[in-house]
């Protein structure tokens, strides 16, 4: 996939947590490529409000659930009172 890029940047070493899991790089690596937008793909930072947030105070829209739904939808809890408002049965 990244042979077919029209850009490639890296954010780091292998290991996740130096790399794909390191919001401060991934923003940096934003920065530098002047990306308007962001799709996080699947596990990593997909579900990270953190990550969401870092995202919309630097101006850059996150393609996926905004943090507050993010956060809501990791809480068993809340996530159960949703459902249950909107008459989804469990």
């Amino acid at each position: 996939h990244v042979k077919m890029a029209d850009e490639a940047y890296c954010v780091g070493p292998a290991p996740s947590l130096q790399s794909y899991l390191n919001i401060d790089k991934v923003i940096e690596v934003i920065k530098e490529s002047g990306a308007e937008a962001v799709h996080p793909g699947y596990g990593f930072l997909s579900e990270n409000r953190d990550f969401a947030n870092a995202l919309k105070d630097i101006g850059v829209e996150f393609v996926g659930p905004d943090a507050e739904a993010i956060w809501s939808m990791g809480d068993k809890i809340m996530s159960m009172r949703i459902a249950q408002e909107a008459g989804v049965s469990y």
